[in-house]
């Protein structure tokens, strides 16, 4: 997370609000600068924006193999920095009732079940690090969907899969 005006931001939040800015355009190195500056505070959303400029000013002269180490990891494209957030009432029809239940109460009913610990940060789609823990519900039984409760520090977010074939999910980050 980083924090704007005191502010806690999840990175894919970060994300979607650049990339909704026509005055920022997207760079394409910018999802792993954010990672680089994950736990960092900037007074406003500008100060950001210079911070993620500095990297990109870096890059001059840089071939593709230095290009890539200067740039560092980047999260998976199942994650929530690399999809779209995804309105809960967007999601299969099925899973609405339950899903909101999910989100209101956090408990396992009502259409979730099974809630076990799960390996994956959603938000990257790397292994879980120190300070996030993560938790995995089946939504309508273990054939169905799955919805990821992400908590890191006191911000809670969830996430969904509309499929987990060969156990890959994708991480739409819930609005």
């Amino acid at each position: 997370m980083i924090t704007i005006a005191g502010q806690k931001r999840l990175l894919s939040e970060l994300v979607a609000t650049i990339k909704a800015d026509p005055d920022s355009p997207w760079h394409k190195g910018y999802d792993s600068y954010l990672l680089k500056l994950n736990g960092k505070s900037y007074p406003t959303m500008p100060d950001l924006l210079m911070a993620l400029g500095g990297y990109v000013m870096g890059e001059k002269d840089l071939d593709n193999s230095r290009l890539e180490r200067y740039r560092g990891p980047t999260p998976t494209t199942n994650s929530a920095m690399s999809l779209a957030p995804l309105a809960r009432a967007s999601v299969n029809t099925a899973d609405v009732a339950a899903i909101a239940s999910i989100m209101t109460t956090g408990k396992v009913g009502a259409g979730i079940t099974n809630k076990s610990a799960h390996q994956t940060d959603p938000e990257t789609g790397w292994p879980v690090g120190g300070g996030v823990t993560v938790s995995e519900f089946y939504v309508n039984g273990p054939a169905g969907r799955r919805v990821t409760k992400r908590t890191e520090g006191q911000t809670i977010s969830y996430y969904y899969s509309d499929s987990h074939a060969y156990n890959t999910y994708k991480y739409a980050r819930l609005t």
